[in-house]
């Protein structure tokens, strides 16, 4: 069956993850193994515990996802499915990159570490956050993000806004959006305004560690969050990566460009949290969703 694979993002982590996997699957004990290895510390000890502030704090998080989503790509790539196409949510595109071959585990490990130390040192010099807007239309929301330090951030589906910026530019721009009709305006639990020029500065290590590594040409397109566009270009996807960290993920019109791929979604990652998505943008689509050793051992003798 042709499909499209969806890889989850920063936030979509949970105390334990992998746990089970690292006990049951040779495979993942295998990946786990190596992780520790080329990060040349404990990453497991962290991804296996239930001490989620340690786990969430974007250092461990990033690679913790990553690890993650690769284990479970191996663990369900060739059981009825045949990869067509790949998209990620904002981290979540570099597991995307691993599953369509554009570069070994390793070297996306390598690369997601270095992504996750300079954004964590950006965040902790330029406080920032992020809130999602319901029920605004897009052109509002830039409009009242002009000539402030705010800027829109993920532009999730038709109805869910992201935006990202400095704390008291959010709370401003926040109040104005209310007055203007958003149904609904929720701060995310993330420790700094992502995708906005406050991330800027990260962008300079993750060019340099990007532009060191090998990218081959991928097996399938993949969707980049940071036009919408598919490319199988590998200079092509390093510049998108590199633009992405202080950009806008464009997943809604992503995942529009996924269904004229294939209408077969699956979505992979610590959590089910794009599979609502994809049903706002093109209810039409098929989504299952892969995210624990349940899920796998049902298609898998693991």
């Amino acid at each position: 069956m042709n499909c499209c694979f969806i890889f989850s993002g920063q936030g979509s982590h949970r105390p334990g993850m992998g746990v089970n996997l690292y006990k049951n699957s040779s495979v993942a004990k295998s990946k786990i193994d190596l992780a520790d290895s080329v990060l040349d510390y404990k990453i497991s000890e962290i991804m296996f515990s239930d001490d989620e502030e340690t786990l969430k704090k974007t250092i461990n998080a990033q690679v913790s996802i990553y690890i993650y989503s690769c284990i479970l790509f191996d663990l369900t790539k060739d059981k009825n499915y045949s990869l067509v196409g790949v998209a990620g949510h904002s981290l979540g595109e570099f597991s995307a990159l691993y599953a369509n071959g554009t570069y070994s585990f390793e070297d996306g490990l390598e690369i997601v570490k270095v992504r996750a130390k300079a954004m964590h040192e950006c965040e902790t010099k330029n406080k920032g956050k992020m809130s999602a807007v319901i029920g605004l239309e897009k052109d509002i929301i830039a409009d009242a993000c002009n000539n402030t330090d705010t800027q829109i951030a993920n532009i999730n589906s038709d109805q869910q806004i992201v935006i990202s910026g400095s704390e008291q530019s959010i709370d401003d721009v926040s109040d104005k959006l209310k007055s203007l009709g958003a149904k609904r305006i929720i701060p995310l639990n993330v420790s700094g305004a992502f995708h906005s020029k406050l991330m800027s500065g990260a962008k300079e290590e993750l060019k340099k560690i990007i532009t060191e590594k090998t990218f081959h040409t991928p097996q399938s397109p993949i969707i980049s969050n940071y036009d919408g566009e598919k490319r199988n270009n590998s200079d092509d996807i390093k510049h998108a990566l590199i633009e992405q960290i202080d950009n806008p993920v464009l997943w809604n019109q992503s995942v529009k460009e996924l269904g004229k791929i294939s209408n077969n979604i699956v979505e992979i990652g610590p959590k089910k949290v794009l599979s609502g998505l994809v049903k706002k943008i093109n209810e039409s689509l098929h989504i299952s969703s892969f995210n624990s050793y349940n899920d796998i051992r049902e298609i898998n003798n693991v």
